[in-house]
């Protein structure tokens, strides 16, 4: 996958070619839900915005410029939706954090299978998804394309639409308000529970 393999299959689809944007579709789906869990955690919510990422992504490829890149533009969209239904959510109800499952987030890196330690990184995986959904929106959004989508600084600033030293900060920022809800929520060596 190039920058100009999926510009070339960008104007195709702006051309009304659908084998195209069915090849953009296969590519960039699993990437554009994974964005989206890293908000939500709810799979069914996640689909539905996954999918309204790319009916967007389809109404308006005709606004597509063709020297951009095609995943900064499509991660625009996907932010954009998250933001907008976080803000619907916040209105009535909260994203249910307590239904995160642990095992999602903890890896075992070095491959011992021992059950403590996967344990303690479940429970630390737990916790840091709890802070990222306490951070407030540009920050969180910043946070999970940097660590999650392994966006580069410059990805970040288009999809954000700030400039790269504002992305900088926004990271900086972002892993300091982390670390201070991290110290605040574990005191000593136990972690409260929120």
């Amino acid at each position: 996958m190039s920058f100009d393999d999926d510009s070339e299959l960008a104007r195709k689809v702006q051309q009304g070619d659908r084998d195209a944007f069915e090849t953009l579709l296969s590519r960039y789906e699993r990437l554009i839900f994974a964005f989206v869990f890293h908000f939500f955690h709810d799979p069914t919510l996640c689909q539905d915005l996954t999918q309204e990422t790319f009916l967007r992504a389809w109404r308006f490829i005709g606004s597509f410029r063709l020297e951009d890149k095609f995943s900064t533009w499509l991660y625009s969209i996907s932010k954009n939706l998250c933001i907008d239904e976080l803000r619907r959510l916040q209105k009535g109800s909260t994203v249910d954090i307590e239904s995160i499952d642990p095992e999602l987030f903890s890896t075992d890196s070095d491959g011992s299978g021992d059950p403590m330690r996967s344990a303690v990184l479940a429970q630390e995986g737990d916790v840091l998804r709890r802070m990222i959904a306490h951070l407030p929106e540009k920050y969180r959004t910043c946070i999970i394309l940097f660590y999650f989508n392994e966006l580069s600084y410059e990805e970040i600033s288009e999809v954000m639409k700030v400039s790269l030293t504002n992305t900088k900060i926004l990271l900086f920022r972002g892993k300091k308000m982390l670390f201070d809800l991290y110290h605040k929520k574990s005191p000593g060596l136990g972690v409260t529970r929120g």
